[in-house]
Order: structure tokens, then C-alpha cells, then sequence
């Protein structure tokens, strides 16, 4: 008898055991589904999109801007002609896609949702420098030496969002050259600029657009002082042109805090905040992400 109730006993561990592994598992879940919903501006549009199977967020976009997509599985995604692998994030999976300015405007399937890119008009600008700052725009080997190294740090982000909350604008000054614009540098066509410039006092306190990762914090030939973040997911933040840098490489740092100083370092020509985003190496419109984030599009789709 002595071994049937051992085994009993056994038995009775067993169940015990399933019981609370079960227990875990669902409060796991639950903290989870919360972290998930408070990614959202609110919980009825995070509900909402959670019990889409695949949510499109916003699905109408302009050149230059950025979608969230939210799925129930695991799966990659093709778009613009890459793959995207959709990453765990809460209950759901998630990525965050480019939309390059020069996209052509028209529908898009993703998956089976369709996707709708409309025209965004881009200025030109006319920017005079002297030979000295034309001349370094020439010295190709130092801009590619750098250029290396800005794409290898970008192409390693944490598979997981860093942010949380809306975005804010690093620097309050005049917006002196806006995203997408065509320059021409001394009369010749330079390139698109991929960024916004936001002139201020030499100084003036540069702060961290959200929480992520300072992935390089170091100064570059073209950009001077220069920072970059990383919030995660493929989506980083770019400062250029600092006088000086109050971060180094590896900090973790969280919405709003000082990270530099506004300055004219590298080719520029006078004091301001050189600032944009990159998603999977893909500059992205910073006015989408001022005062929202990616978790917000559905409510606020603006041009």
C-alpha cells in the first residue's frame, strides 16, 4: 500500500505543479497583453487593431512617412522589394516599414491588406558656401569611410521597441530646411535632404527624441558631432552638427533627456540641428513622429 500512495502523492505534485505552470502562464499573457495595449494613444484603438489578424497602421500614408504593421503570427513580409521579419512584441508581432520619397504614388498589397502611398510635394532650396565647404564635400574617401561605418551601425537594432509614448522634437528652434527637399549646394543639384535643420543658439540643449540605445556618439566628417539612437525595431533617431556630445556610445537614455549641445561642427553653415529618422536604413518624415509614435498613426494620419 505504501507505494500506491506514493504514487498518489506523486500524482498530486504533478497536478499541483500543472496548476501553477498554468497559473504563470496566464498572468505572463496578461502582463503582456497590457504592455501591448499601452503602446496605444488608447485602449479601444489598441483592442481594436489587436483582434485584426494582420493591421496596417495607417493604411494611407505620403512619400516619405512610415507604417506599423501588427500581426497575429510570426511570418516575413515583403515590401518595396525586401524582406521584413515580423518580431514579438506583447501578443502580437511587429515591423516598422519605410516609405521612400521616391516611391511612386498608387496601391500596394500587403499581405492580404492594401496599402495606399499618395504624393507629397518637395521644395527646393538654393544653399551658398564658400570653396573651402564645397571642397569638402569632394573629399570622397573620408565621406565613405564614415558612411561604412553610420550603415553598420544601423544595420544591428534591438528586436524590441525601446520607446514608449510620443516622440518629442529635439530642439526648440526655426526650421530652417524641411524633410525631402531637392538642394542645390553653389548652384549644382547636391541631393535630396533626407533630415530637417532646425537652427538655434549656439548651445542650446539637444534632447533625446525617445528612450533607446546610443549606438555612436563620436564626430564625423560632414556631420560634426553626431548621435544616433537606437529605439528599436530598425528605427533610429540621427543628431548632427553638435558642439558638443553629453552621451557616449552604449547609454541608454530616455525621452527628453540632454544628450548635446546645438553647434556649426562639419559642413554647415551656422548653428542648427541637422535631425532625422531611419527606418531599416531608410530616412522617415520626423514631423510623423513629433508629439505621436508609430502606436498612434491610426488616430492622427496627417500630411
Amino acid at each position: 500500500m505504501e507505494w500506491l500512495l506514493a504514487l498518489m502523492l506523486a500524482w498530486n505534485s504533478i497536478e499541483d505543479a500543472s496548476v501553477a505552470y498554468n497559473q504563470h502562464q496566464e498572468a505572463f499573457a496578461a502582463a503582456n497583453m497590457q504592455i501591448e495595449i499601452s503602446m496605444f494613444s488608447n485602449k479601444v484603438t489598441a483592442e481594436t487593431t489587436m483582434n485584426e489578424q494582420l493591421a496596417i497602421i495607417p493604411n494611407e500614408v505620403y512619400q516619405g512617412d512610415a507604417v506599423l504593421i501588427r500581426s497575429e503570427s510570426a511570418h516575413d513580409i515583403s515590401w518595396n522589394k525586401k524582406t521584413y521579419s515580423l518580431l514579438p512584441f506583447g501578443q502580437g508581432y511587429y515591423a516598422i516599414l519605410p516609405i521612400p520619397t521616391t516611391m511612386k504614388p498608387g496601391t500596394y498589397p500587403i499581405a492580404d491588406q492594401i496599402l495606399t502611398v499618395l504624393k507629397k510635394s518637395f521644395e527646393t532650396q538654393q544653399l551658398k558656401v564658400t570653396e573651402q565647404q564645397a571642397a569638402m564635400r569632394r573629399n570622397t574617401e573620408r565621406i565613405n569611410e564614415d558612411q561604412r561605418k553610420i550603415n553598420k551601425i544601423r544595420s544591428v537594432s534591438e528586436p524590441s521597441f525601446l520607446f514608449n509614448g510620443p516622440f518629442i522634437q529635439p530642439v526648440e528652434g526655426r526650421l530652417s530646411t524641411s524633410f525631402g527637399f531637392m538642394r542645390y549646394i553653389n548652384g549644382a543639384l547636391s541631393g535630396r535632404h533626407n533630415a530637417i535643420d532646425l537652427a538655434a543658439p549656439t548651445g542650446t540643449e539637444i534632447k533625446a527624441t525617445n528612450a533607446g540605445k546610443i549606438v555612436l556618439a563620436e564626430e564625423l566628417y560632414l556631420t560634426g558631432n553626431a548621435i544616433y539612437i537606437d529605439h528599436g525595431m530598425g528605427l533610429f533617431s540621427q543628431y548632427a552638427h553638435m558642439s558638443k556630445l553629453l552621451v557616449n556610445a552604449g547609454d541608454t537614455v530616455e525621452a527628453g533627456q540632454v544628450i548635446g549641445l546645438v553647434g556649426t561642427t562639419g559642413f554647415s553653415t551656422g548653428p542648427h540641428l541637422h535631425f532625422t529618422f531611419w527606418i531599416h536604413n531608410i530616412p522617415s518624415n520626423p514631423f510623423r513622429f513629433f508629439e505621436s509614435s508609430p502606436f498612434y498613426w491610426e488616430d492622427n494620419n496627417n500630411p
